[in-house]
């Protein structure tokens, strides 16, 4: 039995393999088998040894902590990137540490990039308001990987892992238009590459495309929005609106059936990201266009290990294809029954 605190030596004899192992296990994990490394967690319960990860930290200079900067912890997609993050983090045997900035809130990205500059994380995740931020260089120049997730980054500088938002837009609208609208509206921000691909297939089916400014991501925005399209004239108002994501899309949602619109025969509805919040949450199931935000975040743990434990510098852009998954939202009670 041992006495006193374990060491690492208690977790080999009980594992019956060396220090090394051991040692490896809790460093680099990708250097030792699957089936030993489970032996040796096993050992280190069954001796209740607990890493000094301090300790560890100032010994192989590494924390093993990943940096996960998102905009917004109240947007479901941001918690299913997390998700997905976490899993690959436990793979990798590294942990992840969450950060919130805000959509738009520059002051607020700009502090928290200052203090997590100098802190000795292992890698950074950050779905940033602006991906040409000087500050993202600073940090990588201290050594620190970057990877920006849904966001391309112009002349790929630094590795992302992102969705195609442009495919995104082009296959909203296009399911709108497939459905008969010609007034179409996107409520989001303009600079929005899912708006840039909206606005493509609406220009090429000669319809037009109403831009509804928001000034967050949140179902506040999608009230004003909402509320936007309520008030105008009937024969000016869009059929359709595609909405930059499902928490904006509930809100509209909210509006035009507290007024009485009925959807989508007054007013059809997409979202993006197809949430939850698409099939389960809103007052209408909405049409969304889905990007697998786990894997996302799971894609992007996975280049950062990839440069903690093999040195690997190549910069990467993967990016995964959006599906259209179709709901009540946009769906005429005919097109429901076939």
């Amino acid at each position: 039995m041992t006495v006193g605190r374990a060491t690492i030596r208690d977790v080999a004899r009980v594992a019956g393999v060396s220090d090394g192992t051991v040692s490896n296990t809790l460093n680099r994990p990708h250097l030792v088998n699957p089936e030993t490394r489970d032996r040796v967690r096993q050992a280190m319960a069954t001796v209740g040894y607990v890493p000094n990860a301090a300790a560890r930290a100032l010994r192989v200079g590494r924390t093993r902590t990943i940096g996960l900067v998102v905009l917004d912890f109240g947007n479901p997609f941001f918690a299913e990137v997390a998700a997905g993050a976490e899993q690959a983090a436990v793979e990798a045997g590294a942990d992840i540490a969450l950060f919130q900035t805000g959509l738009g809130e520059r002051t607020r990205e700009e502090r928290l990039l200052h203090r997590l500059a100098e802190r000795h994380l292992d890698g950074l995740i950050i779905t940033p308001n602006n991906v040409e931020d000087p500050l993202l260089v600073a940090i990588e120049q201290r050594g620190t990987p970057v990877v920006v997730l849904a966001r391309e980054v112009p002349g790929r500088r630094r590795s992302a892992v992102r969705c195609d938002d442009v495919l995104g837009g082009v296959l909203a609208a296009r399911h709108l238009l497939d459905h008969g609208h010609r007034r179409l509206a996107f409520a989001g921000w303009r600079h929005d590459e899912r708006y840039q691909g909206a606005a493509r297939a609406a220009a090429e089916a000669g319809a037009v495309l109403t831009w509804i400014g928001t000034g967050g991501a949140g179902l506040a925005d999608g009230l004003t929005a909402g509320a936007h399209l309520a008030g105008l004239d009937h024969a000016q108002r869009p059929t359709a609106v595609f909405c930059a994501n499902d928490l904006i899309a509930a809100g509209v949602v909210q509006v035009a059936t507290r007024i009485g619109w009925r959807i989508p025969d007054d007013l059809a509805v997409v979202g993006f990201d197809d949430t939850d919040l698409a099939s389960a949450a809103s007052a209408v199931e909405l049409t969304s266009v889905g990007q697998p935000a786990a894997a996302m975040g799971a894609a992007a743990v996975r280049l950062i290990a990839d440069r903690m434990n093999r040195s690997v510098h190549s910069v990467e852009d993967i990016v995964f294809e959006p599906q259209l998954v179709i709901r009540e939202s946009t769906a005429t009670t005919r097109s429901l029954i076939r």
